[in-house]
């Protein structure tokens, strides 16, 4: 096997892939996948799983059961091209244990987590000027949320200039030419709207002009899951408006203060219960589920749950509880509750056992608090914060009794 070929630590792990087989003289990808899979289990045991044929379907977080074979196949490559430190591997997008609030799963690549929700599932675009100085497809341009390249500051190429037929290396087998023989880096060249390509360079980890407000130490998984969570709450994953998040970035955090307040205001008008016997969901909505996990629960990595915690704190601080009740009184699930403290739920659980938290219901007997039954009021979820779940750390905390 030739192992001459350049490996581009932002390339897509199908392109590079591609590149390779043709290399090595295939006519197709599928011909080189078929021997090269033979190759490994002849070297190696017998393995669960299988290593598919086809180009779109060969990266990892494509299989349902197992990824053995496909990880076995990519070990084995990288040994034949003299690789080290999992080269080839780690340009692959696996399976990630994290995820994304509500219901996002996540992939992963190279230490950073991206949302499942955020790839394009068929046709990739391209730069014409990134394919005319090295050919090969860079692994940003497989995300949605990159409209513009941001290196070069234009528009991402969808269509074919001559045939406008939508792009897909993955299914011509070809990076650098359409099916119809149109050379890629020969296409007109657009500047794109200064939005698009702020988004798209704060994506890549340049901070040459910060977005808006937001912090500059933000890791990769930390922007892409700020926008998720913005997209999910004010726009359409189908139709990313750039121009308003850039907006909601200049006003952060104020802008998600007065949409809280916006809220609080409107609780007060429409309630129909004491505040006793509010729940937090009927106040807030999905408030807590949508920023628990961004994809991280510290809140040193996740500053929208950071600023969700400082508006309680400071409106727990200026509503002194009363007897008739107020927003103070609303009544927290243990699983919100365990957002806010930073913890798990069995912790929750353990601090109401040692009645550092104070439950507003009383349970039956022998019975437990479900995780999805409200019970505990906001303001002494806020105060348990304060004064016993508080860390330099601020991770999953762990409350410990004396004893």
């Amino acid at each position: 096997m030739k192992t001459d070929i350049q490996l581009y630590p932002d390339e897509s792990l199908e392109s590079f892939l591609l590149r390779l087989s043709q290399e090595q003289g295939y006519e197709r990808f599928s011909y080189f996948a078929e021997d090269i899979w033979f190759d490994t289990m002849d070297q190696h045991e017998a393995i669960a799983g299988a290593f598919p044929l086809e180009l779109n379907r060969v990266n990892i977080y494509h299989a349902q059961t197992t990824s053995q074979m496909r990880v076995r196949v990519l070990i084995h490559l990288e040994n034949q091209l003299k690789l080290n430190n999992f080269g080839v591997l780690r340009l692959a997008l696996s399976h990630s244990k994290a995820q994304f609030s509500p219901q996002y799963k996540a992939v992963h690549r190279f230490g950073a987590d991206y949302p499942y929700a955020f790839l394009r599932k068929c046709f990739t675009p391209i730069c014409p000027l990134c394919i005319d100085e090295a050919p090969y497809i860079r692994q940003q341009w497989q995300f949605i949320s990159h409209q513009a390249c941001e290196h070069h500051g234009c528009i991402l190429v969808h269509h074919c200039p001559e045939c406008k037929s939508r792009l897909e290396y993955q299914s011509t087998e070809s990076i650098s030419q359409c099916e119809c023989g149109f050379e890629l880096r020969n296409s007109p060249v657009e500047d794109a709207p200064e939005a698009e390509l702020l988004v798209a360079q704060w994506l890549s980890g340049n901070d040459s002009k910060p977005l808006g407000l937001l912090k500059a130490e933000m890791t990769l998984s930390e922007r892409y899951g700020f926008l998720l969570w913005y997209v999910s709450l004010y726009g359409d994953i189908d139709d990313l408006s750039f121009e308003s998040f850039i907006e909601y970035c200049g006003a952060w955090p104020t802008a998600l203060w007065q949409d809280l307040d916006a809220l609080k205001e409107k609780a007060e008008l429409v309630r129909v219960k004491d505040w006793k016997k509010v729940f937090f969901n009927e106040a807030f909505g999905a408030l807590l589920k949508d920023c628990r996990q961004l994809p991280s629960r510290q809140l040193s990595h996740n500053i929208v749950l950071t600023q969700v915690l400082a508006y309680f704190t400071q409106l727990m601080a200026t509503v002194p509880s009363t007897a008739k009740g107020n927003i103070g009184d609303v009544l927290l699930s243990p699983l919100d509750a365990s957002t806010l403290l930073s913890c798990t739920t069995d912790e929750v659980y353990r601090l109401y056992e040692f009645g550092e938290i104070k439950a507003a219901i009383r349970p039956r007997m022998h019975t437990k608090i479900a995780s999805h039954e409200s019970a505990f009021t906001l303001r002494s979820v806020i105060e348990t914060k304060l004064t016993r779940m508080s860390s330099e750390s601020d991770g999953l905390s762990v409350y410990l009794p004396e004893w």
